[in-house]
């Protein structure tokens, strides 16, 4: 019968040392996407209000795709 090289333990510590080390890594990503998701409404609800989103559809389409993503990537910022 053969054993096994690395123990559970071992394992463990890997992938451990590996979450956080994505985490680290997803961290500035997450605080982009919690201040756009933020910022964004500043920006929309005037160009609404002033009747701009009509006539810079692309646009208004584009930001309201980018605060979308922004409170997607951003839920979990900053989360303890």
């Amino acid at each position: 019968m053969s054993t096994q090289s690395t123990s559970t333990l071992d394992d463990l510590a890997d992938w451990t040392a590996r979450k956080e080390a994505g985490s680290k890594l997803l961290a500035p990503v997450r605080c982009l996407g919690f201040w756009s998701a933020v910022v964004l409404p500043l920006v929309l609800v005037p160009m609404m209000a002033a009747g701009l989103a009509g006539e810079y559809l692309p646009l208004f389409g584009a930001l309201v795709v980018a605060n979308l993503a922004g409170a997607v990537l951003g839920r979990d910022y900053n989360r303890d």
